[in-house]
């Protein structure tokens, strides 16, 4: 499946289901509509699974996990359901879920993924949400409560809808960069180093402990090559959890992106 083939799945269920606000998905009673029934159990060794015969099958979710992760975990079993309706057995692990863990993904898995990320917050609904809001972590916070799913599924999606033109990536109190993600129209030579850069938001925090809040630095910090004189990208960098510190860049005027394309023949 492609994004657009997921997107389209989605929004034809949740068509049919007459399901139109993020407070209206109920992810048991949409399993429960492609006859899939949902169980909490203590699991160990995985966090979710799917038992399918025919046109029968059975959800369980790791109790144990937050309610976010069982939500994405049910999500994501769906989207093997969809895909290999008929007879399926699937164990799935943390790792198998987690595409920010350094490890080579199965293509099925990020399908799964995909498909949970969809309808955990659907792209036509999304986009009502987003529309003038700036990339920062206030904005984040406030599409996050609007629907179920955890704050960094929440900024995956956002980055990967393409709605914003940058990237989030997570840097280690050392300044190694651990992943990132980026919009999907954002050429690579734009994509951040693997060490936080002099003059940024999150160097400034890794190194003097403070944070700056939404703020705006020089564009050449977050390229590479001098494609961004005279611009400048918006930065909020912040501590997201123990080791870990994100940085959210955003080009709100992209003329520079566009013009080093063209430069290079990629329009």
């Amino acid at each position: 499946m492609t994004s657009q083939t997921v997107q389209n799945e989605v929004f034809k269920l949740y068509y049919e289901l007459g399901i139109t606000e993020p407070g209206e998905i109920d992810l048991e009673a949409i399993a429960y509509y492609k006859d899939a029934v949902v169980k909490r159990k203590p699991l160990t060794g995985c966090e979710a699974r799917i038992i399918g015969v025919d046109s029968k099958a059975i959800i369980t979710v790791n109790e144990k996990s937050s309610l976010e992760r069982q939500n994405f975990s049910i999500g994501h079993e769906l989207g093997h359901w969809f895909k290999d309706r008929g007879k399926i057995g699937n164990l799935c692990s943390k790792s198998d879920m987690d595409e920010s863990c350094g490890h080579k993904m199965k293509h099925n898995e990020k399908v799964a993924n995909s498909f949970a990320s969809e309808l955990i917050m659907p792209s036509f609904m999304m986009k009502k949400l987003i529309l003038g809001r700036p990339f920062t972590l206030d904005s984040i916070r406030e599409i996050k409560s609007q629907f179920c799913g955890s704050f960094i599924v929440t900024l995956r999606r956002l980055v990967t809808m393409d709605t914003y033109m940058g990237f989030f990536a997570s840097y280690d109190r050392k300044g190694n960069r651990n992943y990132f993600n980026a919009s999907p129209s954002l050429p690579g030579d734009f994509f951040p180093p693997r060490t936080a850069p002099v003059g940024s938001a999150i160097h400034t925090l890794l190194n003097e402990n403070r944070e700056l809040g939404p703020t705006i630095v020089d564009g050449n910090t977050w390229c590479r090559d001098d494609l961004a004189s005279d611009s400048v990208v918006h930065e909020h960098a912040f501590h997201y959890f123990e080791d870990e510190f994100l940085t959210l860049v955003w080009w709100q005027d992209d003329e520079p992106i566009w013009r080093h394309m063209e430069r290079k023949g990629q329009l």
